[in-house]
């Protein structure tokens, strides 16, 4: 999905209007309509920024890098996944590895 394309399906998921969205980030519907079009980008960091906030999904899901809405269970497992020895990581991968054969 494009960015345009995911920010539009945020807002139907959400049964609002562009409007609604313009408001909450202080710009016009009309912009909010070249986003979805992917007619324009925002420009500014800070735009991207405050629409993952409001739509409460990481910056990789606005773009369309990953499916998951948020980085928490990324974080999580990673912040885990460090705090393990080097031995016990191998012995997680391996094991990701043979789940993954399962399919």
């Amino acid at each position: 999905m494009t960015f345009g394309e995911r920010l539009r399906y945020l807002r139907e998921e959400r049964e609002l209007r562009q409007q609604d969205i313009a408001e909450q980030v202080n710009i016009s519907k009309r912009m909010i309509g070249y986003y979805e079009s992917d007619k324009h980008f925002p420009r500014d960091a800070d735009m991207v920024i405050a629409l993952a906030k409001f739509f409460d999904v990481s910056l990789d899901y606005l773009f369309g890098i990953t499916d998951i809405r948020k980085n928490d269970i990324i974080s999580a497992i990673n912040k885990d996944f460090s705090e393990l020895s080097k031995e016990k990581q191998r012995d997680v991968i391996d094991y990701i590895k043979f789940l993954k054969t399962k399919k």
